[in-house]
């Protein structure tokens, strides 16, 4: 569902539907981004139990941009072109995500400035504990130009 222009207004708030990141949709994902398996780095706290451990982790953790990922979809599904053609996005990764963690994102409207055909938003994105692992601000266009 995107979100119409109409709706974007100051203290709007959107959530998305949980997502599961379990290690199936960790390995998709790593596999489509990594390329050639000749190419993948050695085995590690992505991946592997153990070596998650060893690094001081209960599970293997996904990678950071998978996290980014997640939100920029978000802001995709509902700004549509709006987000993707002059779209920003800055964020900060605050925990590790857990295979087996649930995510949930959030996006809500802090501005909206018609003159510069923009509205800022403050977003993050949080586990099935309540807490967040990714913070930051997006930019989103009001009207496709």
């Amino acid at each position: 569902m995107s979100a119409a222009a109409g709706e974007i207004r100051i203290g709007a708030e959107l959530v998305s539907a949980p997502y599961l990141l379990d290690a199936s949709a960790a390995k998709a994902y790593q596999d489509g981004i990594e390329g050639p398996p000749r190419r993948r780095p050695p085995r590690g706290i992505h991946d592997d139990k153990d070596a998650a451990r060893r690094a001081g982790f209960v599970a293997p953790i996904a990678g950071g941009e998978q996290s980014i990922a997640i939100i920029a979809q978000f802001l995709a599904d509902n700004f549509g072109m709006r987000f993707l053609r002059g779209g920003r996005i800055e964020v900060s990764l605050t925990k590790p995500v857990l295979f087996g963690d649930t995510l949930t994102s959030h996006a809500r409207i802090v501005s909206v400035d018609a003159n510069s055909n923009r509205a800022d938003l403050q977003i993050h994105v949080a586990n099935q504990r309540g807490e967040q692992v990714l913070a930051g601000t997006a930019a989103v266009r009001l009207h496709d130009a």
